[in-house]
């Protein structure tokens, strides 16, 4: 296939808004696209070359894969082996390690996109973390490339047409699903083959249509006017997509599109592609794949040691490293196994074999790292195991669950059905509602009382107000079902406790933000929405106050070090102030509707920092959340408070 200059400048544009986005270069929010358009130029480049192979009888599958591990394999692999040499000096969490070896051994079965749809999102504290957060397009390309040219191969040569309505068929199909997708799994949609089969088939019609004597025969005026629209749609996006636009979607269209059009139209004859050709840009396409597999284990590395927002000037350094890492590796070990001379098919077969099997046994160490750091640093290993059996609490929560003692995340009919059940076996239940700190709750009561009957709807982010600010893809709450479900089963339930967390009230991160930060229309929304279930039930209505937030999660505290003094250190008074400001506020706004405020401080009876470790086990699982050590303490201290409080509803197991 003859060079095209404007295509690496089109990967240089591709890769530059990626690098700036993850350096958190601001005003640049939609930077993520720059992998879309990877994937428009990845399936016309494939589709050209597989088309002009079978029309000349000259395709070979062995030699496709040859050249796709010529391609992908060597650099790869030295990125892997350098990450993993230079993390543990970043990084000594045991945590960490295991989860780099975990995406290190997805990446050398080519699922890491499939890791991480099951472990994170993209656009979070814990992906921007993760050094190989990247591969998840290679995986998503090196799938579609498993099944393409076996189509390409069959139906190709039986008909151009028939090859012509597949890729049609496919290509609305995918976009049908991405479309389904981003309402219902985002986090699926944006990581899995399946939403973005259609972006790299748009690269696939480019390939067809570019040779088509029809586009030939458009005039030089028109090609270039298509050009610089499809040069303005790809750079537009970058500014206008935020991470909260629904993507990969019918919008993603317009980088999509605009990608094709610049494929199809913009040559040396017009101004995009004499834009496209110039020799900066050329040059940053050609060294695109290794800026693209530098880039997020740099960014990650010091992420782990500064945190997440980076100064400037560290911006501008680690982007310029990114660069000279970029550019060696380009010259010394791209452009050396692309060399067919140098080194010949069974070589690089037997290299490729042997790259997969060390980076499946570097993932495999890293994996395994807490069982051999316990023959050598078991005093350590014991404070870790401290510190990842809180975390694991609430990444793995356990909801308590006995013969009606119930919760659910939906108000569904398999819900509704043992809620009445119980109701005629036990009369009256203690009934919850709320977001994670609900979840929490009901374990803390459920844990802790005598009453046979304790029922709870509640999920995480869902609260009884408004995201202050922009969320990508809110949950589905419920709380206009519930006003409903709890009205018509009000003879059924004795209290209905509702709780929350403090932060998600504040304008600003609640740990630097003053008593002007605290949204008042916010808690007002939560009172109101009290308030008209108070009148519509007869049950009481109680609202169980806030949790101070941590300065960090548990996890992310020093396990080599002693735990006490770190933990005594990791809550502010400010932030205990605040909270207890949140507090008065609820408790105010509550008390003009007859309505009961608990504060934490005084059911759980609270002692901060004191209460955050009990007999060496953490009481928070988080900044935030409480774990299972956590739910049964303050559990058993807020059933005793209610008791004596005369809620007989909440007898409690002992006296003690």
């Amino acid at each position: 296939m003859q060079y095209r200059r404007e295509i690496d400048g089109l990967r240089a544009l591709a890769v530059i808004p990626v690098l700036l986005f993850h350096a958190g270069i601001p005003y640049l929010n939609g930077g993520y696209l720059g992998v879309d358009v990877f994937f428009v130029i990845s399936g016309f480049l494939i589709t050209k070359i597989i088309i002009d192979e079978i029309a000349n009888k000259q395709f070979s599958l062995f030699n496709f894969y040859e050249r796709r591990a010529r391609r992908i394999l060597p650099a790869l692999f030295l990125v892997i082996v350098c990450t993993a040499l230079f993390l543990p000096l970043f990084s000594s969490s045991p945590n960490i390690l295991k989860d780099f070896g975990e995406s290190a051994i997805s990446v050398s079965l080519f699922a890491s996109n499939i890791y991480f749809y099951l472990t994170s999102g993209y656009f979070g504290d814990t992906s921007e973390l993760s050094p190989l957060l990247h591969t998840w397009s290679l995986a998503v390309e090196e799938q579609f490339y498993l099944f393409f040219p076996i189509l390409a191969m069959i139906v190709y040569p039986f008909d151009k047409k028939y090859f012509v309505y597949s890729l049609v068929f496919f290509t609305l199909l995918s976009l049908i699903i991405a479309e389904w997708g981003w309402r219902n799994s985002p986090t699926g949609n944006f990581y899995l083959i399946p939403s973005r089969t259609w972006e790299l088939l748009f690269g696939s019609f480019g390939a067809i249509l570019v040779g088509h004597e029809k586009l030939a025969n458009i005039s030089d005026r028109v090609k270039s006017s298509l050009s610089i629209a499809g040069l303005l749609m790809v750079l537009g996006s970058y500014f206008l997509f935020i991470p909260e636009t629904p993507h990969p979607s019918i919008l993603t269209i317009i980088p999509v599109l605009g990608s094709l059009l610049i494929i199809l139209f913009a040559s040396e004859r017009n101004y995009c592609g004499q834009f496209l050709q110039l020799k900066l840009l050329v040059h940053i396409g050609l060294v695109s794949y290794s800026l693209y597999l530098w880039h997020q284990p740099i960014f990650a590395l010091v992420k782990l040691k500064t945190g997440l927002h980076l100064s400037p000037t560290l911006q501008i350094l680690l982007l310029l490293l990114t660069y000279i890492l970029s550019y060696l590796t380009w010259r010394f070990v791209e452009a050396p196994f692309r060399n067919k001379r140098k080194f010949k098919h069974k070589k690089i077969f037997i290299l490729s074999t042997l790259v997969l099997f060390l980076t499946l046994t570097i993932g495999l160490l890293f994996y395994t790292n807490s069982k051999w750091q316990k023959l050598f640093f078991p005093e350590d290993m014991k404070r870790y195991s401290v510190l990842i059996n809180a975390h694991n609490a609430h990444k793995n929560q356990k909801m308590y669950s006995d013969e009606c003692k119930i919760w659910s995340s939906n108000l569904n009919k398999e819900f509704k059905e043992k809620f009445s059940r119980c109701s005629q076996k036990y009369g009256k239940a203690i009934f919850i509602i709320g977001g994670s700190h609900g979840m929490d709750l009901y374990n803390t009561v459920a844990s802790s009382t005598l009453n046979k009957f304790v029922a709870s709807i509640s999920r995480g982010f869902c609260r009884a107000h408004d995201f202050i600010g922009q969320i990508k893809n809110p949950p589905k709450c419920q709380y206009e079902e519930l006003l409903t479900f709890l009205e018509k089963n009000t003879n059924s339930i004795s209290s209905i406790l509702y709780t929350q967390t403090p932060d998600r009230l504040f304008a600003t991160d609640m740990h630097s933000a003053s008593e002007n930060d605290l949204s008042i229309p916010h808690v007002d929304q939560v009172v109101n929405y009290l308030d008209k279930l108070s009148q519509r039930v007869s049950s009481e209505v109680i609202m169980i106050g806030m949790l101070p937030p941590m300065e960090k999660p548990p996890i992310k505290l020093l396990h080599t070090v002693e735990l006490k003094p770190q933990i005594e250190n990791n809550i502010s008074q400010h932030t205990i102030a605040l909270t207890q400001y949140v507090d008065e506020q609820f408790s105010e706004k509550l008390a003009q509707k007859d309505i009961i405020y608990i504060s934490k401080f005084e059911g759980f009876n609270l002692n901060l920092p004191k209460d955050f470790i009990h007999n060496d086990k953490l009481t928070y699982s988080d900044q935030r959340h409480l774990s299972d050590i956590g739910e049964k303490i303050f559990g058993s201290r807020l059933v005793k408070h209610l008791y004596t409080k005369g809620f007989k509803d909440f007898t409690p197991i002992t006296n003690k």
